[in-house]
């Protein structure tokens, strides 16, 4: 328990003194330096609970998909006839997860050529997005995933670290069986309170 409350400590402390640009209360560092000690906060209170809770408790299932045949515009209706802001891609034959779309990928879309960098390394990939109205070709593909017996703290933090907010849950064939979203992680963090 001594490691644990250790490494834990020192988890808040890295990541109280750098600011987290990719929050929404973002305004300030000071801002920022308060959204990270948040985040760190509630990496340390799973830590410390001890608690090993599993994703298949948690995760949102069943959960809703598109193709990637799907056209861009289908895709958007979807999205906003079910109130949710992304979702998994799923090939037609086997069920398995081949992308995540999200708003995001709508928003490079409309930006158009005014968000292309030129000197990004994704440049080419860039293009291809803005110039697509197909799923399979604005979605970001090979997405990470999770299975149904990842931990929530484990879980938790491949969101922090890779800044997702969500996560597809698949089984031992990457076929989709849930999805365990940020307010899925509120959700377990209040559990026990």
């Amino acid at each position: 328990m001594t490691d644990c409350l250790l490494v834990a400590l020192l988890g808040l402390l890295l990541f109280c003194c750098l600011p987290d640009p990719s929050c929404a209360a973002f305004s300030s560092s000071v801002e920022g330096v308060r959204c990270s000690a948040n985040h760190a906060f509630a990496t340390t209170q799973l830590a410390m609970s001890g608690r090993q809770d599993q994703v298949k408790d948690f995760m949102t299932k069943p959960c809703f998909s598109v193709t990637p045949e799907m056209s861009l515009d289908d895709a958007a209706k979807f999205l906003v006839g079910k109130k949710i802001a992304g979702a998994p891609v799923v090939d037609r034959e086997g069920g398995k997860v081949v992308g995540v779309i999200s708003q995001f990928d709508f928003l490079c879309k409309e930006a158009g050529a005014v968000a292309l960098d030129l000197a990004s390394p994704t440049y080419r990939q860039d293009v291809k997005k803005i110039m697509s109205n197909k799923v399979q070709t604005s979605m970001t593909p090979n997405p990470i995933t999770v299975v149904e017996t990842s931990t929530m703290q484990a879980s938790a933090s491949i969101m922090i670290k890779n800044k997702l907010n969500r996560l597809p849950v698949v089984d031992s064939e990457g076929k989709l069986v849930g999805l365990l979203s940020s307010s899925d992680v509120m959700r377990h963090l209040v559990s026990d309170m």
